[in-house]
């Protein structure tokens, strides 16, 4: 990866004149480490939303309202809205 970075910062970057090349690739690291957590974590929160749904797909009963609360209570679960 960090082979990666270094080709993004020749391309981006051709200029050294006041730039440390490698804390620059550091910075590179640490964001996409923080981008790929961030990620996971929605990945996280959809997964077990989903799985709820799959268990309480058929049993309306868990729901004392009509489909279109259930499926509201979902995409906040979720956090699509």
């Amino acid at each position: 990866m960090r082979e990666q970075f270094l080709n993004i910062f020749e391309e981006q970057i051709p200029q050294l004149t006041f730039l440390d090349r490698e804390k620059v690739i550091d910075c590179m690291e640490i964001a996409y480490q923080m981008g790929k957590v961030h990620n996971l974590e929605k990945y996280g929160q959809l997964k077990n939303t989903f799985e709820e749904l799959l268990e309480m797909w058929g049993d309306f009963g868990k729901y004392n309202a009509s489909r279109n609360h259930m499926e509201e209570d979902w995409k906040h679960q979720a956090g699509l809205l």
